[in-house]
Formats: C-alpha cells, sequence, structure tokens
C-alpha cells in the first residue's frame, strides 16, 4: 500500500496503479456530476478509491488520510461544477453514529 501511494504508477502483477485507478474513477465521477448536477449523490466505495478521489481535488487526502479512516466512514463532498469545496466526516467510530 505504502509503495503505491509513494509510486502512484506501481501495481502489483496484474493489478492495477494507483494512477489507473485514480483516472478511472474520476472520471466516473465527473460524469456523476455532471449528469446529476446540483443533486445530492451518494457514492459507496472502498477507503483508498475514496483516498484516491479526494486525493485528485487535495492532496492531503493521501496514505495518512487513508490510514486515520475508520474503515466505516462516511464524507460529505460538496462540489461547485467540478470543483470540491468541502469535506466532512459524518461518522464517527468512537460513538457510532453520524454526527
Amino acid at each position: 500500500m505504502e509503495k503505491s501511494f509513494l509510486e502512484s504508477n506501481f501495481s502489483l502483477v496484474g493489478g492495477e496503479s494507483n494512477a489507473d485507478c485514480q483516472k478511472r474513477a474520476i472520471k466516473v465521477l465527473k460524469e456523476i456530476l455532471n449528469v446529476f448536477r446540483d443533486k445530492k449523490v451518494v457514492i459507496g466505495s472502498h477507503g483508498a478509491v475514496m483516498t484516491l478521489m479526494m486525493g485528485y481535488f487535495d492532496s492531503n487526502y493521501d496514505l495518512n488520510f487513508l490510514h486515520n479512516t475508520s474503515k466505516l466512514d462516511i464524507y460529505r463532498m460538496e462540489f461547485n461544477e467540478q470543483e470540491l469545496v468541502s469535506v466532512k466526516r459524518l461518522w464517527s467510530v468512537q460513538i457510532g453514529v453520524r454526527q
């Protein structure tokens, strides 16, 4: 995992690199943003894919961020067109409910 975040084009044999995964995920996300403009949409994803999508817009969403997720996390990402304007964590593992 660490190597794949340090070297975005690295992949295990038969696997997908983080660069390719991010490209694929962002293409779909941008299509969703276009089709459902001004709508609320829920997207389910694995933590690594979520981090790669978020990291596309803000490099603070990196491996350290992924390691600090609770592996059952809910984030609200707000966009203006295709610009990420805010991110809010909606889940707290300590109390097990939405924040």
